[in-house]
């Protein structure tokens, strides 16, 4: 029997490359087990997430995190430092915290939209594990611990961003957030149920984690608060009564900051009394502005009726740019789809038609929620997509408020005519009717279609082939700023 041959020696650059890449993996494998967030997940699911994971070394002032793209890596900090910062509704840049050894990021888009882009700005050298996204979130069912363990992380960044995103306390500094955190009751509300009620006493100020609100005023709605908006407040400082229901649009996640805190915040930092006081007065003025103007109100009501405030953007057209019955971009969007998405002559505000189409919501789609397939996806611009997994149920068709989503024949079943087709149609029902068991299962014929701004094309064809540049996709805030 021959003897076997010994393996090539490696040459000492080699070599040195093995030993510096194994220590790397053994000090990688101890930074996990050390970590806080790990403590309870078995060496196991750390080995695979070792095994997902590159290093990486980035220099001090590096940019991780973006704050304008889907970020597809979650990174573990091996060594070094490096600070989280995001901006707030006023478009300030705030400091959520210092990152350093242990500490992981970058987990928000395992578990669903509430996701806030953050940026994350290396202070010193940093060495990092880079575990890709997709690959991870592949790997989630067979690691329940370690997907609970970043769950965890989640909602604690959920609760850390929420503070830093409202205005009134992102200029708290991020050791008095976290203890403010500590304080925070969260809540869940179902869609359409009070979270206030006109009348009653104040018992806490509200911060809207996720989802949409609407303010009701003797049963007219006043105004729409969205996630990172806080109320409640006003009663809390006069000491009288609310001054109007705060109804939940979508279903809402809120964090309730009891009255007691909330006064000892303010003597803590009287300047964010001051804070408050300029909120309720603008809130007043808006409510009595309203009240006073049938126009507005009905504007506002139709805006909640229509959906215009559920997603980021809105297609809108202006009339008086537009030739006499002109239907160009209603007939661009058939060309490209076979069927026309939108409708023009939906909702007029102030000079604007609202087209009647998907409204991309951003928070609580009721087709999504009702689909069975998992069919909707979300892309990195907030565009939901119909994919390939929908079976045609029809269940998002009758989920929609808004009469968005529609039925198509797939390619091939193309509706078709003639005596035999006729005939084969017949002699298909009746074996359908009759008590046979079906060797295979019946094929979708229908999929459901909708809107998804020309998703996979590089315009919006409604929009390009407009010849006076009427049609235009907006942000909701040029439309109707509340």
């Amino acid at each position: 029997m021959a003897a076997k041959k010994p393996s090539p020696a490696r040459s000492p650059v080699a070599q040195a490359r093995a030993d510096r890449e194994s220590m790397r993996r053994k000090e990688a494998l101890a930074v996990l087990a050390c970590l806080d967030c790990f403590q309870d997940v078995p060496p196991g699911e750390l080995n695979r997430l070792l095994a997902m994971s590159t290093f990486r070394a980035f220099p001090a002032g590096a940019t991780l995190l973006g704050q304008q793209k889907q970020d597809r890596f979650l990174f573990i900090i091996l060594q070094g430092s490096l600070f989280l910062r995001l901006r707030d509704k006023d478009s300030r840049d705030v400091l959520m915290g210092a990152l350093s050894r242990g500490d992981c990021f970058g987990e928000g888009p395992l578990f669903g939209d509430f996701f806030r882009r953050m940026s994350a700005l290396t202070q010193t050298d940093c060495h990092l594990l880079q575990i890709p996204m997709a690959e991870l979130r592949d790997a989630m069912s067979s690691m329940p611990m370690l997907a609970a363990a970043l769950r965890r992380v989640y909602k604690q960044r959920m609760v850390d961003c929420t503070l830093a995103r409202v205005p009134l306390l992102s200029q708290l500094f991020p050791m008095e957030r976290l203890a403010l955190a500590g304080l925070l009751e969260p809540m869940h509300v179902a869609r359409g149920n009070l979270i206030i009620c006109q009348g009653e006493p104040a018992s806490a100020l509200y911060l809207l984690e996720n989802g949409q609100v609407i303010v009701e005023q003797d049963g007219v709605t006043i105004a729409t608060l969205g996630e990172g908006d806080f109320f409640g407040e006003m009663s809390l400082l006069t000491s009288k009564p609310h001054r109007a229901n705060v109804r939940a649009l979508t279903p809402t996640d809120v964090l309730a900051l009891p009255g007691a805190e909330f006064y000892r915040l303010i003597e803590e930092r009287p300047e964010l009394e001051a804070q408050l006081r300029q909120v309720i007065e603008a809130r007043l003025s808006n409510s009595e502005k309203v009240s006073n103007d049938e126009e507005r109100k009905h504007q506002v009501e139709l805006a909640v009726t229509k959906g215009l405030l559920r997603g980021t953007h809105l297609l809108v057209r202006t009339p008086e740019l537009c030739p006499p019955e002109c239907r160009i971009c209603e007939q661009a969007c058939a060309d490209r789809h076979g069927r026309a998405r939108l409708s023009l002559n939906g909702a007029m505000i102030d000079q604007f038609d609202v087209v009647d189409t998907c409204r991309q919501c951003s928070v609580g789609a009721e087709c999504v929620e009702v689909c069975p397939d998992d069919a909707f996806e979300r892309t990195e611009n907030g565009v939901l997509i119909i994919t390939d997994a929908c079976t045609g149920c029809g269940k998002c068709l009758e989920a929609c408020p808004y009469d968005a989503v529609a039925s198509v024949p797939l390619p091939h079943q193309r509706p078709q005519r003639g005596p035999l087709v006729t005939m084969l149609r017949a002699a298909s029902d009746r074996l359908r009717r009759s008590p046979m068991i079906p060797l295979e299962p019946a094929r979708p014929t229908h999929r459901a279609d909708k809107c998804d701004l020309c998703h996979g094309y590089n315009d919006l064809t409604c929009v390009s082939r407009c010849p006076t540049g009427s049609l235009r996709l907006v942000p909701v805030e040029e439309v109707f700023p509340l």
